[in-house]
């Protein structure tokens, strides 16, 4: 069973990294060219494509320790990381709807956890 939490906490710090990346992805997307002095010196770009294939290679690392169908679900923590990420750090929006929906995937991962 320690293991599974080791997958599990892998996964986890996955999403993190993931959401992290997607942050960086669209901070980078606003000096985005196709020429290749400017991709190199986008370094929001790169580095959120670099959070992104390491944090797939940690959810593989994870995936040979646990099943995929009880870890995929904590991929959607990603969501979470996402909007929290996003309100501090490019100043959007959270209405009640985006909060009843965290509270909502926060229980649906709970159950995941009841259910094993």
């Amino acid at each position: 069973m320690n293991l599974l939490y080791f997958a599990i906490i892998i996964t986890v710090f996955a999403t993190f990294m993931g959401a992290t990346g997607s942050l960086l992805l669209k901070i980078g997307s606003s000096k985005f060219k196709l020429e290749i002095k400017a991709l190199i010196t986008n370094y929001a770009l790169i580095f959120g494509l670099g959070l992104y294939g390491l944090a797939s290679i940690l959810f593989i690392i994870a995936l040979k320790y646990g099943d995929l169908s009880y870890l995929y679900p904590f991929i959607s923590l990603s969501y979470i990381w996402t909007a929290l990420l996003s309100v501090k750090y490019l100043k959007e929006d959270m209405n009640k709807w985006k909060w009843i929906s965290i509270i909502i995937i926060i229980i649906g991962v709970s159950f995941i956890g009841l259910g094993s």
